[in-house]
């Protein structure tokens, strides 16, 4: 155990310096959708907050922290992990989340000077690795796959008003852990829009989701694990500068499996 804990911390000591990335994957509950990949030599770092109700008698704090760097014209790179606290009437637990490192990579530029642009389209692929305890929910527990394809449009109405259209559409891939389970594959998806209030101040609202299907044990489906998370939300962006931003966002679970309420804020620097 201590050499796995020597090496995990010698990867991330090294792989810190040259990953950093601002990936939507990295934060299921930010308000707005980094469509565009950040031009080349740009890094900087996000720091954000969720609070979660998720009943009447529980509530989660979680602070994910990301990292982000543009290497390449229409190629990023990054890394993510977060705490966790949750606390369940008289209890407490704590933790860190799984660590994720993730890249994005921008094909399409919408080209708005055109009649009729091609919107803007971006993936992006994620490896998660199990440093949060399953056991807990802080975690899969075994190496997650992830990708997620983005898609933004601005559309233009006859009185010349424009609003911009967003959508994403994921899928995680979990690999079995030593304990012989394995956390079920998730659909993930997004659809939203955004429009300027100002200048530099922008209403992001939209409906987001997770479908979670049944956990395995030792190759045996476990029945009532399945999930489907649907919430709607509305945040705001306020860009302080070229890459400087503050954003924040409540989300309403709309489901029976979703959280009852999420509260979003953070900072990207």
């Amino acid at each position: 155990m201590k050499n796995k804990i020597f090496l995990l911390f010698l990867f991330i000591t090294i792989f810190v310096q040259t990953l950093f990335s601002q990936i939507n994957l990295f934060n299921f509950f930010k308000p707005y959708q980094s469509t565009i990949s950040c031009p080349v030599s740009t890094y900087g770092l996000e720091l954000q907050m969720n609070y979660s109700i998720i009943d009447i008698n529980t509530a989660e704090l979680q602070i994910p922290i990301s990292l982000y760097w543009g290497i390449y014209d229409n190629l990023e790179i990054g890394m993510a992990v977060g705490g966790i606290s949750r606390s369940y009437k008289e209890t407490v637990e704590k933790g860190v989340s799984d660590i994720l490192f993730g890249s994005k990579y921008t094909f399409v530029k919408e080209e708005k000077s055109l009649n009729k642009p091609w919107p803007t389209v971006s993936a992006e692929f994620a490896l998660g690795l199990p440093t949060g305890d399953y056991r807990k929910g802080f975690g899969t527990g075994g190496v997650g796959l992830i990708v997620l394809w983005l898609l933004e449009k601005e559309i233009v109405l006859k009185t010349q008003h424009y609003f911009n259209l967003l959508v994403n559409l994921g899928y995680r891939y979990n690999t079995v852990n030593p304990d012989g389970f394995r956390y079920g594959e998730s659909l993930l998806y997004s659809f939203g829009s955004w429009f300027n209030l100002t200048e530099s101040f922008r209403l992001y609202f939209g409906v987001k989701g997770e479908n979670k299907e049944k956990d395995e044990q030792d190759g045996i489906v476990i029945n009532g694990s399945e999930k489907f998370e649907s919430y709607l939300y509305c945040g705001i962006n306020y860009d302080l500068d070229e890459y400087r931003k503050f954003f924040s966002a409540i989300f309403l679970g709309i489901t029976e499996d979703a959280k009852d309420l999420v509260f979003n804020i953070g900072m990207m620097y």
